[in-house]
């Protein structure tokens, strides 16, 4: 996987904290285009995050995986200037499957979770 190169981890501005077999970390800063018509970040930039941190998880241990199902549940509202720290956590996989768990945190607190499904679209 190379991840610098990633255009879209450009786009969110997204850095890469840790990763290991199983699990990753990265982080952002919201900044003013993430912003919703509420003046707090939107949920997309919060779940595009944890996306990225999951798809980093899912397929850290060498097999080619795509998710097929992510869902996320938004605690707190983040604004402007908020570093956010996305972690996902692989819980269970197989050569076709792995299963994740997703938190984004401000500091200690969880302003968001969700649980997300990777598949190995290569192996029968």
């Amino acid at each position: 996987m190379n991840l610098e190169d990633d255009r879209f981890r450009m786009f969110l501005g997204a850095e890469i904290v840790k990763v290991k077999r199983g699990y990753a970390k990265v982080k952002g800063i919201v900044r003013r285009e993430y912003l919703n018509f509420h003046g707090i970040a939107h949920g997309s930039y919060i779940f595009s995050l944890a996306d990225f941190a999951f798809a980093i998880a899912a397929n850290s241990d060498g097999v080619k995986r795509v998710s097929i199902s992510i869902r996320i549940d938004y605690y707190k509202p983040a604004h402007e200037g908020d570093e956010l720290v996305a972690e996902a956590k692989v819980v269970h996989s197989t050569k076709r499957f792995a299963f994740c768990e997703l938190k984004v945190l401000r500091g200690d607190e969880l302003i968001a979770r969700g649980d997300a499904i990777a598949f190995n679209p290569t192996n029968p």
